[in-house]
């Protein structure tokens, strides 16, 4: 079983490949929010040094990590960039790839940890228990339906997530 990392965007950032020689994959919505000009370059090289792939999910394997956010109440704390980051990290796994995605968004670690993905923060000492969501109006105690709803449809404020159940997170090996 290969052993690969997906990252998201704080690795192309803090130019974690180029201190790392790890095969890794990342989507196109990583690389476009690495703005800023030592980010841009270090994701460049190592696409030249073929460190890093740049390749997007599938729609399926999208709309599957969405459905899970939801499902787990984390929907509306979650970018679609996240969403892009969970997808691949899914695919790649039921390629028979072995995943950790590199994040220190702790929405994210939820949810790859909920789907029995690893992960590993970068710069933060990440999360220690995983936390299933309900995501709910904090003014008039509505609860989210779908995946896309972000914002209350009876009162218009935005939705909240508020802790479920709890697990332990399944961390790097």
């Amino acid at each position: 079983m290969a052993k690969v990392y997906v990252l998201d965007t704080t690795a192309l950032i803090a130019r974690w490949l180029l201190y790392t020689p790890v095969k890794a994959y990342t989507t196109s919505l990583v690389v476009a929010e690495a703005r800023d000009e030592a980010s841009r370059e270090g994701a460049e090289l190592a696409l030249q040094l073929g460190r890093l792939i740049v390749r997007d999910p599938r729609p399926g394997s999208v709309e599957e990590a969405r459905r899970r956010a939801h499902r787990h109440g984390l929907a509306v704390a979650l970018s679609e960039t996240d969403v892009s980051v969970a997808a691949l990290a899914l695919e790649l796994t039921r390629e028979g790839s072995d995943v950790t995605v590199v994040t220190d968004d702790y929405a994210l670690q939820d949810l790859l940890g909920l789907m029995g993905i690893r992960f590993q923060p970068l710069r933060t000492r990440g999360i220690t228990r995983l936390e299933e969501y309900v995501a709910r109006c904090p003014a008039c105690g509505y609860t989210a339906r779908s995946p896309e709803e972000r914002i209350c449809p009876r009162c218009g404020t935005p939705l909240r997530r508020y802790p479920r159940r709890r697990r332990r997170a399944r961390r790097r090996a």
